[in-house]
């Protein structure tokens, strides 16, 4: 979940937009997915949510997030404040935006109780969700904040506090410590599970080899900042066996989750490798419409869950749930979600989320200057 601001410094990649707005569309799809299983009971014999790939949505957006991370502060490597100036913008880009939603997500159980299946009203949940803290929940075991796809945060959060510590060297050495770093955390904390039998919720955490898409990402940057390009046959090929390569895959479930990393993670980085490194692509451009979808993708990702609630309670009270056919049901279903979410991300990104956040960078630079004036 990164913003166009992360690219502001070069009109280059605007193929990683378009992958950001399909990142995101491939999660929004998914979840609409998960709510036709209910939707659809009684209605058809069986549907299977797994069917289409959602999931490998985050997985992209991970890869994507290790590139830029690099990306942006290749020429910071080693500069003195670069480690906490990097990590105060991070907060203040992921911030804003998610405590709102959080704050949202908890006005619903208080006062939508019910309409919520996973959430709960634990109010230790919804600390650890504010301080992007793993929280293990009482309902399924699963370590997920009060907004449940927050937790994809939660490691975005923990790379970049790894990331920035990365700054405090010089690149190519950071840039080997950091990859260090994502797999032995990973390792290690496979190594106490195993070893202990039991694990604490941070261990579990730790332990998800989801970890080391960003070091994926990471190592890409490195390439293309290098000046590494492949043919573009090369990279349509690298496109299309992905994409094969996924459409093959049985539905995920907790085999995949254990492999994400490769099973996801690989197909993911082959086609980050498409977009940037194929000759010719760092000036490619993209259509306006695609690019804001790209623009709004953090928005999109947050909001499209109260979309996807929304809809649903709208289709089961308006009788379309009962006049519609599966077929007419999936197709109607899916697309008021995905026209909904565009819509509002679009209004929450433009009136909130890209003020609020603007607002912050004006106020932290006007206070960095007046402390060191002051010094």
């Amino acid at each position: 979940m990164l913003f166009r601001n992360d690219l502001r410094q070069t009109d280059k990649l605007q193929s990683l937009q378009l992958l950001r707005a399909v990142a995101v569309m491939f999660v929004v799809v998914s979840h609409c997915a998960h709510e036709l299983v209910s939707l659809l009971s009684g209605k058809a014999m069986r549907f299977n949510e797994k069917l289409f790939p959602g999931d490998f949505g985050v997985d992209l957006f991970f890869v994507i997030s290790g590139f830029i991370m690099v990306y942006s502060c290749w020429d910071q490597f080693g500069s003195k404040g670069s480690a906490l100036g990097f990590f105060k913008r991070r907060l203040i880009r992921v911030v804003p935006l998610y405590w709102a939603a959080t704050t949202l997500m908890i006005a619903v159980i208080l006062f939508l109780p019910g309409t919520v299946k996973t959430a709960t009203s634990d109010v230790g949940q919804w600390i650890a969700s504010y301080l992007f803290w793993p929280y293990q929940r009482d309902s399924d075991d699963m370590i997920r904040p009060v907004l449940g796809l927050g937790w994809s945060l939660q490691y975005e959060m923990l790379f970049y506090f790894v990331f920035s510590l990365s700054l405090f060297f010089s690149r190519t050495r950071a840039i080997f410590g950091l990859l260090v770093a994502l797999v032995a955390l990973v390792f290690g904390a496979n190594l106490l599970r195993s070893a202990g039998g039991h694990s604490g919720t941070l261990v579990t955490f730790l332990s998800h080899p989801i970890i080391l898409e960003f070091g994926l990402g990471a190592g890409i940057a490195y390439a293309y900042c290098r000046g590494s390009r492949i043919p573009q046959a090369l990279g349509i090929v690298l496109v299309l066996f992905s994409g094969i390569f996924l459409m093959q895959m049985p539905g995920f479930d907790a085999r995949i989750e254990s492999a994400r990393a490769v099973l996801y993670g690989i197909p993911a980085s082959l086609i980050v490798i498409a977009a940037v490194l194929s000759s010719g692509n760092d000036q490619a451009r993209i259509a306006r419409p695609i690019l804001e979808l790209g623009e709004i993708s953090y928005a999109t990702y947050l909001v499209h869950p109260f979309v996807v609630g929304g809809v649903s309670i709208a289709f089961r009270r308006s009788g379309l749930y009962e006049t519609l056919d599966p077929a007419g049901l999936v197709a109607g279903y899916t697309l008021s979600v995905v026209a909904l979410s565009i819509i509002i991300s679009y209004l929450v990104h433009y009136l909130f989320d890209a003020p609020v956040t603007g607002y912050l960078r004006r106020a932290s630079k006007t206070l960095g200057r007046s402390r060191t004036q002051a010094a």
